[in-house]
C-alpha cells in the first residue's frame, strides 16, 4: 500500500505541474504520500509488571513477546520490580498515569501489591493477574497455576520418599520456603501440610522443620547450612522453587555431617537450572505447571477486543522427573534459539522503521524552510522510501510470516503430543494397544501417524508405547505389591522375561519391586 501511494503521488505532481493551481496540488500530494508512508503504531498498549526477572519470567516474557507476533496492533512494555513490592506499586501507578489500555501484573506479595492492582482497576484499566493470585476479585483475568495443589505433590513425594526406607524413627522433612507474603509460598505450604495429614492434627511419624529461602539462591544455601549446623538429621528436603533447591543441595554438599550422603531433594518451578540440576543428579525432581505467556497475550486480546473471554484460568501442574527434565532441556535451547531470532527481527524492523521516521522528518523540514526546493527534496525521498519498503517486504515480513507460521505448526504439535500422550496413558493394560489401533484412534493414516509421533516424541509409536508401558511398570513396582510377572502381565508384555530385558535396557537394571 505504501509503495502504491509514493508511485501515485508521484504521477499526480508530474501530472499538474503545468495548472495554474500547482501549488494547491503538490501540497494535496505530499499529504497523500505522507499518509501512505507513514508507519502505523500499534493501536493498544499494555504494561507488564513482573515482580522478578528469573528465568520462569523470562521464558513467560519470551512467551508473550512471540505471541505478541501475531497480535501486531498491541504493544508491550515490560518492568521489573526485583522482588520489591514498593518498586512494583510504583511502576503499576506509572502505569495508570501513561493510561495503558491493559495492565499484566504478576504480583511479588498479595497483600502488598493489591491496593496497586485495585487502583488500576478502578481507574477503568484490565488487569490480569499472571502466575500469582491477589486476595479480592478486582482483576479482570487470573492465569496461573494451582499453588495448593503444588504443595500436595510436595506432600505425596515427601511420603513416598519416607516409605521407601520403611523408617521405624520420625521422618524429618526440611521445607526452604519462599517470600512470607506471597500467595505461592502460603498455598504451597498449606497444601503441603494438608496432605501429610496436619490439618486433622500433629503427626508423631513425619516431622516439618520450615527455614526462609526467601525465593533466592544464596538465601537457601545460607538458612541450610546454618540448620544443618545447628540441628540434628534431615531426610528430605522441599524447596518452594528450583533455585533455592540447588542452594539447599549446594549447602548439603558442603556440610561436614552429610559427605557422602544423599539427601532427596524436590524443587519447584521447571526451570533450565532446575532441568540441569536434576540431569546431573543434584536434585531429585520438581513440581511444575507452565508460564504460557501465549495464553496470556491472547486473554489479552480478547479483553481488548470486546471478544468473550475465560475470567479464572488455573493451569495444569505436573511433576518432572529424570526421565522429562532431559528431553525438557533440549525445548529450553530451542526457545533461547527461537527468542534470538525474534529479538533479530524486531531489531532489523525497528531500524527501518526508523530509517522511515527519519527520512519523514527531513521531508516536512525541507519543504517548510526551502520550499522552492520542494520538489527535489520530494524525489529524494519518495526514492528513498521506496527502497526502504522494498527491503522491508522483501526481508524482514517473510521472516515475521516464517515465525508466524512456525508459532502455529508448534502449537499444533503441542496439542498432538497431549492428545498422543492421553490415548497412550489410557490404554496401556490394553492387549490391542498397536499402530494400527493408535492410528484409529487419533484419526490418521498410518504413515501420517509415524510421521507426527516422530516429530514430537523422536521415536516410532512401538518404541513410544513401549516407553510409556516401562516408565508405568517402574511407578506400579515401586509403589505397589505387584510382583514383575503381575506386572508384566498388567502391562500386556509377551512374558516376564522379555519385560526383564526392555526393563534393563531402558533403566540399565533388572526390576524389582519395593
Amino acid at each position: 500500500m505504501s509503495f502504491f501511494c509514493c508511485t501515485f503521488a508521484g504521477g499526480i505532481i508530474t501530472g499538474i505541474m503545468n495548472t495554474q493551481r500547482r501549488t494547491f496540488f503538490l501540497f494535496l500530494a505530499l499529504l497523500f504520500l505522507w499518509s501512505g508512508c507513514i508507519h502505523r503504531e500499534p493501536q493498544y498498549r499494555i504494561g507488564v509488571s513482573q515482580c522478578l526477572d528469573d528465568a520462569w519470567r523470562q521464558k513467560m516474557n519470551y512467551e508473550m513477546e512471540r505471541e505478541l507476533l501475531l497480535h501486531p496492533e498491541m504493544s508491550l512494555n515490560t518492568r521489573i520490580a526485583y522482588g520489591s513490592n514498593e518498586l512494583q506499586c510504583a511502576q503499576i501507578d506509572s502505569f495508570i498515569l501513561e493510561r495503558v489500555d491493559l495492565l499484566i501484573v504478576s504480583p511479588n506479595e498479595a497483600e502488598n501489591v493489591k491496593p496497586a492492582v485495585t487502583r488500576a482497576y478502578r481507574a477503568g484499566i484490565p488487569v490480569i493477574v499472571a502466575d500469582r493470585r491477589v486476595t479480592g476479585d478486582e482483576w479482570t483475568a487470573f492465569i496461573g497455576g494451582d499453588n495448593y495443589k503444588v504443595g500436595q505433590l510436595m506432600a505425596e513425594w515427601i511420603k513416598g520418599q519416607r516409605d521407601k526406607g520403611q523408617r521405624t524413627t520420625v521422618f524429618t522433612v526440611l521445607e526452604v520456603a519462599g517470600l512470607p507474603g506471597s500467595t505461592p509460598a502460603t498455598l504451597r505450604h498449606k497444601g503441603m501440610m494438608e496432605g501429610l495429614g496436619y490439618g486433622e492434627g500433629m503427626r508423631d511419624d513425619i516431622t516439618v522443620k520450615t527455614v526462609m529461602g526467601s525465593w533466592f539462591r544464596e538465601n537457601a544455601f545460607t538458612v541450610v547450612s546454618e540448620y544443618l549446623e545447628d540441628h540434628g538429621d534431615v531426610d528430605v528436603i522441599v524447596a518452594h522453587n528450583d533455585l533455592m533447591a540447588i542452594g539447599a543441595a549446594e549447602a548439603v554438599s558442603k556440610s561436614a555431617s552429610y559427605q557422602g550422603r544423599h539427601i532427596p531433594i524436590m524443587g519447584v518451578d521447571g526451570i533450565k537450572p532446575g532441568l540441569q540440576a536434576i540431569v546431573e543428579g543434584k536434585i531429585d525432581c520438581s513440581a511444575t505447571y507452565s508460564s504460557h505467556g501465549d495464553m496470556v497475550i491472547a486473554t489479552a486480546a480478547q479483553i481488548l477486543h470486546g471478544e468473550p473471554y475465560k475470567r479464572d484460568t488455573v493451569l495444569e501442574t505436573t511433576m518432572i522427573d529424570a526421565t522429562a527434565a532431559y528431553p525438557m532441556l533440549g525445548q529450553y535451547d530451542a526457545i533461547m534459539r527461537d527468542l534470538e531470532t525474534l529479538h533479530i527481527v524486531k531489531t532489523q524492523t525497528e531500524s527501518k522503521w526508523k530509517q522511515l521516521r527519519t527520512g519523514r522528518i527531513l521531508l516536512v523540514a525541507g519543504i517548510a524552510v526551502f520550499f522552492c526546493l520542494f520538489l527535489l527534496a520530494l524525489t529524494y525521498i519518495i526514492f528513498r522510501q521506496r527502497n526502504l519498503q522494498r527491503e522491508i517486504s522483501n526481508e524482514i515480513l517473510p521472516q515475521l510470516e516464517d515465525m508466524q507460521e512456525a508459532i502455529l505448526l508448534s502449537r499444533k504439535d503441542e496439542a498432538f503430543a497431549q492428545r498422543l500422550r492421553q490415548v497412550v496413558e489410557a490404554h496401556l493394560s490394553d492387549p490391542n494397544l498397536n499402530v494400527e489401533y493408535l492410528s484409529s484412534m487419533l484419526q490418521l493414516s498410518r504413515t501420517q501417524l509415524f510421521r507426527r509421533v516422530k516429530a514430537v516424541t523422536g521415536k516410532g509409536p512401538l518404541d513410544y508405547i513401549r516407553e510409556r508401558r516401562l516408565i508405568r511398570a517402574d511407578q506400579l513396582l515401586h509403589t505397589t505389591d505387584m510382583t514383575v510377572q503381575q506386572v508384566s502381565l498388567e502391562l500386556c508384555f509377551s512374558s516376564p522375561g522379555y519385560f526383564t530385558k526392555c526393563y534393563k535396557d531402558y533403566f540399565g537394571h533388572l526390576p524389582s519391586v519395593r
